[in-house]
């Protein structure tokens, strides 16, 4: 049977992302904790009712020069508690979205949240559980805070014990930062999935749904305070 393998990356290649959010709109800059590698930003939008994508994940920090590449978007399904993250760009002159475009939910049903992503090199679709933790932190950190409900591990369903990645809040009165550790090299389809799904899960209780048309809503332009 074939079957994705997972490349533990040694302590010090460990992929390591300072997240910070940016005010109360639910936007977030995921910037490299230690080393040199890509950083991320997310802009979110208004939601509205519909699953149209309001929340943007870019290649680059939010005060980069010239324009961001898009590399996933999401919405949030009406019928259900879960997103629906749109594997590419969705946008098209900020008045429509692309429908053939691929997608994965993102599940969200207590205690835990699930997602899947197909791996087409080794002919697989894996499903993972992102839930909370109070035993396991990013390396550094001992045990994660037991004040802090904002702890959370991914894993993959057929192996609970590996531990794909990790986020553990700051301690203190900061409900919006903390360090996202990535464990595995799965390529970066499956890191943008862990960075979004991150993003979903923080709003999970942010976002809820609006009156209006449905009519799509573009992320801020770039540099705004959101």
């Amino acid at each position: 049977m074939n079957q994705v393998i997972a490349t533990p990356s040694p302590d010090s290649k460990k992929k390591q992302y300072r997240f910070s959010k940016r005010g109360d709109s639910g936007g977030c800059n995921f910037d490299p904790e230690r080393g040199t590698f890509q950083a991320y930003s997310v802009n979110v939008g208004e939601r509205k009712i519909g699953d149209k994508p309001f929340i943007f994940l870019y290649k680059g920090p939010i005060d980069q020069p010239g324009p961001r590449t898009t590399v996933l978007a999401a919405g949030r399904l009406q019928t259900s508690a879960a997103f629906k993250i749109y594997l590419g760009d969705p946008k098209s002159y900020y008045s429509d979205y692309n429908k053939s475009l691929a997608w994965e939910a993102m599940d969200m049903e207590r205690p835990e949240s699930t997602w899947s992503l197909d791996f087409p090199n080794y002919d697989l679709r894996r499903e993972f559980v992102l839930k909370k933790t109070k035993h396991i932190a990013v390396d550094g950190v001992d045990k994660p805070s037991r004040l802090l409900a904002r702890n959370w591990k991914l894993t993959s369903k057929n192996d609970p014990d590996e531990i794909l990645a990790v986020f553990t809040g700051d301690s203190g009165f900061s409900r919006g930062r903390g360090i996202l550790q990535i464990n595995v090299d799965w390529g970066a389809h499956f890191e943008h999935l862990v960075l979004m799904t991150l993003v979903c899960q923080f709003l999970k209780h942010k976002q809820p749904a609006r009156q209006g048309n449905g009519v799509f809503v573009p992320p801020p332009p770039m540099g705004s305070a959101f």
